[in-house]
């Protein structure tokens, strides 16, 4: 009677306990303003007046799309990996956690939306460990609900796994030759490993480590994820990075950095090194769009043109024109020897506007004042 005393008084404690937990809601708008002010704050070099200023100029639509489009290939991890593991330990030891509870809440309509936007947004070379995983998942998903039906269990547990992978090294295999190639071992083994793996994952593990396992990959992720996404978001650029052209007294300099704002009688840039230079227009010789440096590819491993940095969108969008424009020498901070003339408002020869530079530019260091005052971290002219 004890033992059914304390049962019945636990039960009760359970049912009693709030499970709405929408407060938690309250802390999601947190995260993003967070990572703006620090966005901002690190952008002017920890220097209070040059964040007032970047404050009153910068809309902060441009800083929200920057966590928008990383959260874009951050949500399929989340979806995909929390019911992954919450599905894998309850088939594992037949007990339910807190980890299992959060992956049957989860709807199956939105782990496909999320496999969908993950094949959408992922690089090329991240492609095979998101197949991994949905393979894996469905796998789990047959074991769980379908126990007594062993033709289907082979065939999504194995059968599927093996055929996918075999399809996938052909696919691949120009891609992973280029890559061993190159000795670029990274993505040598992200096109590689991945669909080889695949149909070892569609399987219980033994019920001793489970749960370690499972939680402690699910506590990782959960501490991770947002350190990763607060890192993509603090490379992120706010600002079009420009190369102007400044025409003195027997002098040419070209300027290098982030455009803050401009008006009929200044542009002010933000340099590289963190220094504000305010530059009168009618100094301004030309002006040209440079490309960002986190665009500038890290490797030249391709499938059939599909670099293995570019996700499906971009690689199915035409290619803009300032991918096979020429090398900028503005960009690198060296003067352009056939710039626009004299009062031509920033203007390429031929054009109108600005005109997007086709190589990435360099850092353009420390250089002395261009033009009128030129404001430095720390207050000092």
């Amino acid at each position: 009677m004890k033992t059914d005393a304390r049962t019945v008084r636990a039960g009760a404690r359970t049912r009693e306990a709030p499970r709405n937990q929408e407060w938690f809601l309250t802390l999601l708008p947190v995260f993003p303003i967070v990572l703006l002010v620090m966005r901002l704050w690190y952008a002017s070099r920890q220097d209070t007046q040059t964040l007032l200023l970047l404050v009153q100029t910068i809309s902060p639509l441009g800083l929200l799309s920057a966590v928008l489009l990383t959260t874009m290939w951050v949500l399929p991890v989340a979806c995909v990996g929390g019911r992954l593991l919450g599905t894998l330990h309850w088939i594992s030891t037949g007990r339910s956690s807190w980890l299992v509870r959060s992956a049957r809440r989860l709807p199956g309509w939105v782990v496909v939306l999320t496999v969908v936007v993950g094949v959408c947004t992922w690089q090329l070379r991240f492609l095979p460990t998101l197949m991994m995983l949905s393979l894996a998942l469905a796998g789990l998903t047959v074991r769980d609900r379908f126990p007594d039906h062993a033709g289907l269990r082979a065939a999504v547990c194995y059968g599927l796994p093996v055929v996918a992978g075999a399809l996938s090294y052909v696919l691949l295999w120009p891609a992973i030759a280029a890559a061993f190639t190159q000795r670029d071992v990274a993505t040598a083994l992200l096109l590689t490993l991945p669909p080889g793996l695949a149909a070892l994952l569609t399987g219980p593990v033994p019920s001793a480590p489970a749960r370690v396992l499972t939680h402690g990959i699910a506590i990782a992720m959960a501490v991770l994820t947002p350190l990763l996404v607060g890192v993509v978001v603090m490379r992120a650029p706010i600002l079009p990075l420009v190369a102007v052209q400044i025409e003195g007294e027997g002098s040419t300099e070209v300027v290098v950095g982030h455009l803050v704002a401009t008006d009929d009688q200044m542009s002010t840039v933000l340099r590289r090194d963190g220094a504000v230079s305010f530059v009168r227009n009618d100094r301004l010789r030309s002006k040209v769009l440079c490309p960002d440096p986190g665009e500038v590819p890290r490797t030249w491993v391709n499938l059939h043109g599909w670099y293995v940095e570019q996700s499906v969108i971009s690689w199915l969008a035409p290619a803009p024109a300032s991918t096979r424009a020429p090398a900028d020498p503005r960009c690198q901070g060296r003067p352009a020897p056939d710039a626009a003339e004299p009062g031509g408002g920033g203007t390429e020869p031929g054009g109108s506007g600005t005109k997007p530079a086709g190589d990435r530019p360099e850092p353009a260091g420390d250089r002395p004042g261009v033009d009128g005052p030129e404001l430095r971290p720390g207050g000092g002219r």
